[in-house]
């Protein structure tokens, strides 16, 4: 008998988010910054190694996606932003399942740590504060 698993819905959605990186790698890999993309790229298909043990899985999402959606943020020039469907649907794959949705405290932590960065960046070259 088979442990826990995650829902259709969720595996979906993380096979999406994978085969939403396929055009940004198109446009990324002939340029310059090919390695920059296909490394940006690459965690996206963590989660789907993680489909047996759900809240492992959960947090891959929500860790994966988040962190790919700063970069996207960040690297918008460089063409990150090509990211950001894939980061978004690994966020809502996360939040899909009401039995293993990261408990508040725990998304507030980990969602709110890159917005607690950026604001760090932006004022770090503020003038006069």
């Amino acid at each position: 008998m088979e442990g826990p698993r995650v829902r259709t819905g969720q595996s979906a959605l993380t096979v999406t988010a994978v085969v939403a990186v396929i055009p940004a790698l198109a446009i990324g890999l002939p340029s310059g910054l090919g390695e920059l993309f296909f490394l940006t790229a690459m965690p996206t298909a963590i989660p789907l190694f993680l489909r047996r043990e759900p809240q492992r899985f959960v947090r891959a999402c929500v860790i994966i996606g988040t962190g790919l959606l700063t970069w996207a943020v960040v690297g918008f020039i460089l063409g990150m932003f090509l990211f950001i469907p894939a980061a978004v649907m690994l966020l809502v794959a996360a939040f899909v399942d009401p039995r293993t949705r990261p408990s508040l405290w725990w998304g507030l932590g980990v969602l709110g740590a890159p917005l607690v960065a950026g604001v760090v960046l932006a004022l770090h070259d503020q003038p006069g504060l």
